[in-house]
């Protein structure tokens, strides 16, 4: 009898044999193959014949072809997994060595009262933004640092001062939307983030201004976006622009 036939006879008396058996049901099957996995090896030779009627494809595979099957589509799963993960760590290496950059611009400014247009320059350039403001002031004096020439009011150093992370997300009519808007080429802005800048003075954690984001792009800056990098930003822009000690004669507006 040839080999294709001793396996047509197990089968044949396989069925036979259940055919009187009560019918285990899908899970009654998972959980004896789990409790028995010698049963593969036993049966090894069987179970390489037997055929699956479902495939992707439409065509009828061995068992052992089918777990081939799987184990690859599960490698690819992974494959495009780390490679994401690749782009990722990418990425932020490439953030990471743009705030070095920028960190090491700040420091060397002599004169700490350039720090805020320098920070402006620095950052919309690095990251490709349309419209980018800093705002300084001295809370307890009510002096604005900068932006020179310009008032606001209280509100926006209440607001700022409110924020333990960044605000992003779409315009919301802020009184600052106004002014970062005219910073854009365009005139307008879609999407921004406020980010809260602080720092040290006179010994006190305190916000001393506040880092402006606008971009023409709606989805830019979104609710849901991690902020972290943002939040870096604004750790070191803050413990900069700290060393601002000469105001703009410029009382806010009540």
């Amino acid at each position: 009898m040839s080999e294709q036939q001793n396996r047509d006879e197990l089968i044949n008396q396989t069925h036979e044999a259940l055919d009187d058996a009560p019918v285990m049901n899908a899970a009654e099957v998972i959980a004896y193959l789990q409790n028995h996995p010698e049963f593969f090896v036993e049966h090894a030779e069987a179970l390489a014949g037997l055929p699956l009627p479902t495939t992707r494809d439409g065509n009828v595979v061995s068992m052992a072809h089918w777990q081939n099957n799987m184990l690859r589509e599960k490698a690819e799963q992974h494959q495009v997994r780390l490679e994401r993960l690749l782009a990722q760590a990418a990425s932020n290496q490439q953030n990471h060595d743009k705030l070095l950059h920028l960190v090491s611009n700040w420091l060397g400014l002599v004169d700490a009262n350039d720090l805020p247009a320098q920070i402006e320059r620095d950052v919309q350039d690095a990251f490709h933004l349309d419209a980018v403001q800093v705002m300084v002031w001295n809370e307890p004096s009510r002096a604005v640092y900068h932006p020179s020439g310009q008032s606001w009011s209280d509100n926006v150093v209440i607001f700022a001062n409110s924020l333990r992370t960044p605000y992003c997300g779409p315009c919301k009519g802020f009184e600052i939307e106004a002014a970062l808007a005219k910073k854009s080429a365009s005139g307008s802005i879609a999407s921004l983030a406020i980010v809260p800048l602080w720092g040290t003075l006179n010994r006190a954690h305190v916000c001393v201004g506040v880092l402006l984001l606008g971009a023409a792009d709606a989805k830019r800056f979104t609710p849901d976006m991690g902020t972290h990098f943002l939040q870096s930003i604004a750790h070191l822009a803050g413990a900069a622009l700290s060393r601002v000690q000469s105001p703009v004669h410029l009382s806010l507006k009540t």
